[in-house]
């Protein structure tokens, strides 16, 4: 059996939850895990559903796969910077795609 260091789970965790958050808002409608977000919006709830659901669920499996890459191989500790900072950018362009939406956009 492998041993998983502490990381590694870490990481195959979040990246379980992020993935199950995201299948949620995406295939399930389930908006109300966003934090902040009101089904008054000007923005359609289906727009958002599928925005927010993509990003959340991409970041979720590419989570999973570091965390995969983190129990097989040992990569420098920068490594987790840089990936955290990815999702930093991927998180802040959702929130600028679902903030610019506009209804001659669909």
């Amino acid at each position: 059996m492998i041993e998983l260091s502490a990381d590694a789970l870490e990481w195959l965790a979040v990246g379980t939850l992020l993935t199950i958050a995201g299948a949620l808002i995406k295939f399930r409608g389930w908006t109300f895990l966003l934090a902040g977000y009101d089904e008054t919006a000007t923005v359609p709830d289906d727009v958002v559903q599928n925005i927010a659901g993509n990003t959340i669920l991409r970041i979720g499996l590419a989570v999973f796969a570091f965390g995969i890459l983190v129990s097989v191989t040992s990569p420098p500790s920068y490594f987790g910077l840089l990936f955290g900072a990815a999702i930093v950018l991927a998180v802040l362009w959702m929130i600028y795609r679902v903030n610019t939406w506009s209804s001659r956009a669909a």
